[in-house]
């Protein structure tokens, strides 16, 4: 069930669609704290789940780090983790990578996720 439209969700939803990078619930709580102090944790976990719900944002999912959630877009993309400092970044990629030629009998390829990894210019120029 949707909640009214509050000053609180809409600098949410604002932080999540201009981020242009898939952010964990503490990038989003701290830059929606920017438009609007004193908002608290579990606003941006409701906002966020409304946002999912309404199919807006997904959640992304990598071993070892927070689950993250972006604006919902169309294209195919790649992401890319830093090693020092753990932010997810969205990068242009192949729109198709080559299906391995092994693979399990019987397998239906559905799609793929690629992921790269390195020092993000940020790190790097520390």
């Amino acid at each position: 069930m949707r909640s009214r439209k509050t000053r609180q969700l809409e600098t949410i939803e604002k932080v999540m669609r201009t981020a242009g990078r898939p952010l964990a619930i503490a990038e989003v709580h701290a830059a929606a704290m920017q438009e609007t102090p004193g908002l608290g944790i579990a606003t941006v976990y409701r906002a966020v789940r409304e946002l999912g719900e309404a199919g807006k944002i997904v959640s992304i999912s990598y071993a070892g780090q927070p689950t993250r959630f972006e604006w919902a877009v169309a294209q195919h993309h790649s992401h890319f983790i830093c090693h020092e400092c753990k932010r997810v970044f969205d990068i242009d990629a192949p729109e198709e990578v080559p299906l391995p030629k092994k693979r399990p009998k019987g397998f239906q390829f559905l799609g793929d996720e690629v992921i790269y990894y390195g020092y993000c210019a940020d790190c790097r120029a520390k």
